[in-house]
């Protein structure tokens, strides 16, 4: 459970919560002081907002002293991000000496302060050391009511595990609507009731990136002998370079060559050319509205 810090390009972003106070009927003078007490505190959460940022652009850039030393302030005065980000440091050595025992309790801190990715890092040690399924379920529910979508996966197979379909499906579909490709893969196969429906949702998928939902579709196209979005699936279920990098059409040639020749082996030479030039006009179509989604990994920000 050591290991946390992913590659820090982007991928999460921790967010904080600015709290606005209300003001009731005062009088005149005390209208003034109120006016100017307000002023003040929220030119201090805009001043502690700033060096959070500042804290968050180092640690993206690896600079993890100076973001140690900014987080550390902040974790003080109890802000769940610069708590979720400091415990990663802390747990990995990075920039500060490693203390693990001490980089969980703060881990632990940032979840009960309601960090959703601190809740799910929890959740997931949790369930490793298998603490009681209420606890980890807890956990995951804490981040999911502000939009984890991780989370929402997990609670959604733990309903199915469960029994409850109405709530695993109605999690899936907050989690797609949240834009997480691999909510609709998952519709698609266990909740939608005609091929139409269960061919969107994996286009969909596919189109933001979501490999598995491309292989579905590869083996989809084959059934009904459509060689071209058979191969062209395959190449994108196989060759597609990652999220968040550009698309390297050689790397999606060579995926074609060889990974999905089976797909229209039996064809004749010249129908077989054809078939690649089809699949060219495929690719070419998908890529035009390709917008890869960009996955959740623990300890890492945007």
């Amino acid at each position: 459970m050591k290991t946390l810090i992913a590659h820090f390009s982007k991928s999460v972003v921790c967010k904080t919560v600015l709290h606005k106070s209300e003001m009731s009927a005062l009088q005149p003078t005390a209208l003034l002081l109120a006016a100017s007490l307000t002023l003040a505190t929220f030119t201090g959460q805009a001043h502690a907002s700033s060096v959070l940022d500042d804290g968050i652009s180092a640690y993206r850039h690896g600079d993890f002293e100076k973001s140690a030393q900014v987080f550390t302030s902040l974790a003080d005065q109890g802000n769940a991000t610069a708590q979720y980000l400091l415990s990663c440091q802390m747990i990995n050595g990075a920039g500060i000496d490693a203390n693990e025992d001490g980089g969980w309790d703060m881990m632990k801190q940032a979840a009960g302060n309601q960090n959703p990715d601190a809740s799910v890092v929890m959740a997931r040690k949790l369930e490793a050391e298998q603490a009681p399924r209420d606890l980890v379920r807890g956990l995951y529910q804490q981040a999911a009511d502000q939009n984890q979508t991780q989370a929402m996966l997990w609670l959604a197979l733990d309903a199915v595990d469960q029994g409850n379909n109405d709530a695993a499906k109605s999690m899936l579909e907050q989690a797609w609507e949240l834009g997480d490709p691999r909510a609709a893969t998952l519709l698609a196969n266990r909740f939608t009731k005609s091929d139409t429906g269960r061919y969107q949702y994996l286009r969909a998928a596919a189109q933001r990136g979501e490999m598995r939902a491309a292989a579905y579709l590869a083996e989809e196209a084959r059934s009904v002998k459509d060689t071209a979005e058979a191969v062209g699936w395959c190449a994108i279920a196989t060759g597609l370079p990652g999220h968040n990098e550009d698309v390297d059409w050689k790397t999606i040639g060579d995926a074609v060559e060889k990974n999905c020749g089976a797909y229209d082996k039996e064809l004749e030479p010249a129908a077989r050319a054809e078939n690649r030039e089809k699949v060219d006009q495929f690719l070419a179509r998908f890529f035009e509205g390709y917008q890869p989604w960009t996955p959740w990994r623990a300890c890492s920000v945007n």
